[in-house]
């Protein structure tokens, strides 16, 4: 991996010893469920350097402590990740149902894309104008953004319908922008905690919130059946305009 790439993999946001959590956790869903891991070098026709992983789960209960998932259709995950040689960062996801007796069921998905910025009060966010939201903290009633780009000054956690296909997140400290391209994800989803709830999350720090910002791509409001979606992840200069959302044409000058 190259210094760009190893620069660009640390812009998403990770707390220390999240990631034994993570495995710890990961490790008991594996001896607790009928749950059967894949992990494939091919994935339909690939170029070099992408990793596949595909993921089964059955139908079945399982017990977590206090929770208890209850899982009432069998489906296929798979997730290919790319990294690219200039640090672009693609995800992409296929949701199959394998049920054997033909029953379809719906869901809802959403990549949790948290990103490492250098002061949440300096950041905005551009794309999401005008568009209408449920916002979570009024109990997902329906608005309208009505500023030329989203900014931060308290608690957000708001679902925003039916978005453009690139969203860009300035971080005008650091002078880079993120830009963040989807497709059949139709919905984005803004979230930063502020001081209070930062402070009542037990494996969040209480003054985190100031570096990070969660946007993700989304399907929320209309849930799917069987799906195929993909988001990628840029890092460009900031020098570049709200008209010019491809990264490609940023960095070739374009």
């Amino acid at each position: 991996m190259s210094k760009l790439q190893s620069e660009r993999a640390g812009d998403v946001f990770r707390r220390p010893g999240e990631r034994e959590r993570e495995r710890a956790f990961w490790s008991t869903v594996r001896a607790r469920m009928a749950l059967t891991w894949s992990f494939s070098e091919r994935f339909e026709a690939l170029p070099r350097r992408h990793i596949c992983m595909g993921v089964k789960l059955h139908h079945g209960k399982m017990n977590m402590g206090r929770i208890c998932f209850s899982l009432v259709a069998r489906y296929e995950f798979r997730l290919r990740v790319t990294l690219g040689p200039g640090g672009d960062l693609m995800l992409t996801s296929r949701i199959r149902n394998t049920n054997t007796d033909g029953k379809s069921f719906t869901f809802t998905f959403a990549y949790h894309t948290y990103l490492a910025v250098t002061d949440i009060s300096e950041v905005r966010v551009e794309g999401l104008e005008t568009l209408d939201y449920l916002d979570n903290l009024k109990s997902k009633e329906r608005f309208t953004e009505q500023g030329d780009a989203i900014t931060f000054e308290s608690e957000v956690d708001k679902v925003y319908l039916s978005t453009p296909t690139n969203i860009a997140i300035l971080d005008h400290e650091r002078k880079r922008t993120f830009v963040l391209r989807k497709d059949r994800l139709p919905d984005a989803v803004v979230w930063n905690p502020w001081d209070k709830k930062a402070k009542a999350i037990t494996d969040f720090g209480d003054d985190e919130y100031k570096n990070m910002l969660c946007v993700q791509a989304a399907c929320v409001e209309k849930p799917v059946v069987e799906w195929k979606g993909r988001q990628e992840l840029s890092v460009v200069p900031s020098s570049y305009c709200r008209g010019q959302l491809d990264p490609r044409k940023v960095l070739l000058g374009g």
